[in-house]
């Protein structure tokens, strides 16, 4: 536009940060799936458990009579939560995470985002988050509800407890466990070139890798050590103060839960490489 004609405007900083890339692409993740539908059921149906314990909460002079865990508002009760939270996680993170790699891997949607001023850094963190995101949605947003829930309802649990200590303890586990998981689909994504498969290899190694672990470990209780997700929740099972394998200590599942998330970044590394738009 000519200097001299109406309506120029000098250009003027505006003091406004820009967003970072990682935020941008995690952003529009996340609203992406939001706007479907039959996601939202599925999100729905992951969170009928803690509506389910939220009424033994409730409930729990009755429901104690029962002899169920379900009213349970202490550490281990909402870690057993989270055990119970499982196969929702299992579901909503091969929906979210299988594709995305993947699917910019088939239209090469890698030469667009590394024509711009994109790192590895942050299109990894950026496909994470939306990973972590609906990790967090049946897990940590739950858990997190269920404890307010519970200090106002009963009267078992110190404020302390139930406002600060659970939450938190909740938020360091489901954080730790999310961002792991989150790489290693990840990983497992940037290795497919169809999304279903990838989808196909997720669930077999979660759910696979539970019912191999079942069987050995009927002739030795370490050989559970092959369990893939349960190897998340024993690593983190000191944090709610008690002890979920026999045979397999916390620091053992801890040491492999870091291994899958070193190995998932190294395949990153060398499975997504910027290229350069000439």
């Amino acid at each position: 536009m000519p200097v001299y004609e109406r309506g120029y405007r000098r250009w003027e900083r505006s003091g406004n940060r820009p967003t970072p890339a990682w935020w941008a692409m995690a952003r529009r993740g996340i609203t992406s799936h939001l706007k479907k539908r039959g996601f939202l059921l599925l999100l729905a149906a992951a969170w009928v458990p803690a509506v389910v314990k939220g009424g033994f909460i409730y409930f729990s002079d009755v429901t104690r009579l029962l002899g169920t865990s379900w009213s349970d508002v202490t550490p281990a009760g909402f870690l057993e939560f989270l055990v119970w939270q499982s196969p929702f996680v299992l579901i909503v993170t091969a929906v979210v995470g299988s594709g995305l790699i993947t699917r910019d891997r088939e239209e090469n949607g890698l030469a667009l985002y590394f024509s711009r001023p994109l790192t590895l850094r942050d299109y990894i963190a950026g496909k994470a988050a939306i990973i972590i995101f609906f990790h967090w949605a049946v897990t940590l947003f739950p858990l997190v509800v269920l404890s307010l829930f519970g200090y106002a309802v009963t009267h078992e649990a110190t404020g302390s407890d139930l406002l600060v200590w659970i939450p938190l303890r909740g938020l360091l586990f489901c954080s730790l466990s999310a961002i792991s998981m989150a790489l290693v689909l990840l990983a497992l994504s940037a290795m497919g070139r169809r999304t279903v498969f990838v989808a196909l290899w997720w669930i077999l190694l979660v759910a696979g890798s539970e019912t191999i672990a079942e069987i050995m470990g009927q002739f030795r209780p370490w050989l559970k050590i092959v369990d893939f997700a349960e190897q998340y929740l024993n690593a983190g099972a000191p944090l709610f103060g008690v002890a979920r394998l026999d045979g397999v200590s916390p620091l053992s599942s801890l040491a492999l839960v870091i291994g899958y998330t070193l190995l998932a970044v190294l395949i990153l590394r060398r499975r997504i490489r910027p290229v350069e738009v000439a």
